[in-house]
């Protein structure tokens, strides 16, 4: 869910602990193409951040997710209880060593703008996107699928060797390296889906800069969106196989950053759904009746540059007084008026269960013990800071200016970290889409990121830290680390005892050598409109399926 399902560091809607989704009667949101209204069918949604792209194998974020998950459809789509069902293939299968796995396509297919969609289609995507050229964030993810990984670091040139065939127009076969326990929730995830090659070919990098420069698969179609402006819609796709089941005439976005003037919108019915973004909204409306709480399977975490271009982080005891100088519970309790949770550990409760049954998040907190302790950390910065030869150093922490959340926390970690002698904290707040970008080339020193859920398995959050992954900004290297995250997605894969163990050992990893610095899992508050029924909440991979919603009479 980041970049990378990277989250703004902002609120948004979650959904309940240790379940894949829930349908809840509200949608976040406000209608301004067209005219307005609240007693039409159609749905008023919001952005906090504005548009990045819709482009599938470049999209990072958890807001360009939302919308491709309901302008595009994948092999396998969810069942409200987060379970894989028929999408676009009408059914499927695998041999009984989980390597292979058949797709059968429903006949007919078309995108939106009347093509063909055949097999072919995702045969072309998912080699565009473990194409060392596309440069894809997301291409990790493949790991798994033959020979993805091998093509994806440039040593294998072959890209008609990814474990992915088309048998025919309505066939489709995929063959994995080893067994992968979530591959068939990742059917349903964005970055596998189709591609219409022959719509693409002529736009090269322009490829999901406007909703005029994609096509679409699922049961509505993006408009109104040139790049940069702030309003677009989803509106019904009469090419989707499923045209009929749509419920609503459509979905109105507008990205409105200010968290007051989102609230004032909702009170004045202009809004299906608002998200309390301060602790002052939220302790004035959370005894009203439409006041509800998700579990958001989002860990808001710092990073730090061990690049070797910031001095003093790549010092493992300098790492470990500034994890030990932050004031979880403090931060927690300050954002979100006590409702979030100070983290223990990198994955959060509620996301994934261990081989006994347990929440993954409480059982990897006995491995680990992340603490505010200042004394201690003060000791641990003198030791680091002798090691490399410093005596004084100064570090910025750069957050999303378009969150009203991060302020305080950067605020907090200024006044306790400034404690540490000879450090001197500065802020840099800036927009959304550059802090993605700055994290991508390494241009921080310490930044405040925010990891959402791609799928309901600990290795989701594990899998970033990985030496040299795509999503480990810092750079961080750890060969036991990249050891047992290898096992627990091979060798383990099968054995829930064995992968849960490996999955552990990485969480102490992390801790241990204090490569990144979890500091609180979100929750989220919001009001609702009780009349919009059956939007979809999931709390892994795209996070909303509108397709089944409608706005009531009573």
């Amino acid at each position: 869910m980041a970049r990378k399902k990277k989250m703004s560091t902002g609120k948004k809607v979650g959904i309940t602990a240790l379940a894949a989704v829930i349908v809840i009667g509200g949608v976040a949101g406000y209608a301004t193409l067209g005219k307005k209204s609240t007693t039409s069918n159609v749905l008023n949604e919001y952005l906090p951040v504005d548009m990045t792209t819709q482009d599938l194998s470049q999209m990072t974020d958890s807001y360009a997710f939302e919308v491709a998950a309901n302008v595009q459809q994948g092999l396998l789509s969810r069942t409200s209880s987060g379970a894989p069902k028929a999408g676009l293939a009408k059914s499927w299968s695998h041999s009984k060593d989980g390597l292979t796995w058949t797709f059968h396509l429903r006949k007919g297919l078309k995108w939106s703008n009347g093509d063909a969609l055949t097999a072919e289609d995702f045969v072309y995507a998912w080699q565009r996107t473990v194409n060392p050229k596309t440069a894809s964030q997301y291409a990790y993810i493949y790991s798994g699928i033959k020979n993805a990984d091998a093509i994806n670091s440039g040593k294998n040139k072959d890209l008609s060797s990814l474990g992915i065939k088309a048998k025919n127009k309505t066939t489709l076969v995929v063959t994995l390296e080893h067994p992968m326990p979530q591959f068939q929730n990742l059917m349903a995830f964005p970055v596998f889906f189709a591609q219409d090659k022959k719509f693409e070919s002529s736009l090269g990098s322009k490829v999901g800069t406007s909703s005029s420069k994609q096509v679409y698969s699922g049961p509505y179609k993006f408009v109104g969106w040139n790049g940069s402006n702030k309003n677009f819609k989803l509106v019904p796709n009469k090419n989707y196989w499923n045209a009929k089941a749509v419920k609503n005439k459509g979905v109105n976005f507008q990205v409105v950053t200010d968290t007051t003037a989102a609230l004032a919108l909702y009170n004045k019915g202009e809004l299906d759904q608002v998200t309390l973004s301060t602790p002052q909204q939220i302790k004035k409306y959370k005894n009203s009746k439409n006041f509800k709480i998700y579990n958001q399977s989002q860990t808001d975490y710092l990073e730090y540059n061990q690049t070797g271009k910031v001095k003093g982080l790549t010092n493992t005891k300098i790492r470990q007084a500034l994890n030990l100088a932050t004031d979880r519970k403090t931060i927690a309790n300050s954002v979100s008026e006590g409702l979030d949770s100070a983290a223990t550990g990198i994955t959060p409760a509620g996301l994934a269960l261990t081989s006994t049954g347990g929440d993954f998040a409480k059982a990897a907190a006995k491995a680990t013990a992340y603490a505010y302790n200042i004394k201690k950390a003060k000791k641990l910065f003198a030791e680091g800071m002798k090691e490399a030869g410093l005596k004084k150093l100064t570090l910025t922490i750069e957050g999303s200016s378009d969150s009203t959340v991060t302020k305080s926390t950067l605020d907090t970690l200024q006044q306790s970290w400034s404690e540490l002698p000879g450090l001197t904290v500065k802020e840099k707040l800036v927009p959304f889409k550059q802090r993605l970008l700055d994290q991508e080339n390494h241009n921080f020193d310490v930044v405040l990121a925010a990891w959402g859920a791609d799928y309901s398995e600990p290795l989701t959050f594990l899998n970033m830290f990985v030496t040299d992954g795509a999503n480990n900004d810092g750079k961080w290297s750890n060969k036991q680390y990249d050891t047992l995250i290898n096992n627990a997605s091979d060798k383990d894969a099968l054995s829930d005892t064995k992968r849960t163990a490996d999955e552990i050992k990485a969480e102490k990893t992390l801790y241990d050598d204090s490569a990144v610095n979890p500091v609180y899992w979100v929750n989220a508050a919001i009001l609702s409109n009780s009349k919009v029924k059956g939007v979809q909440y999931f709390s892994s991979g795209a996070p909303y399926y509108f397709w089944n919603a409608y706005r009531s009479k009573k």
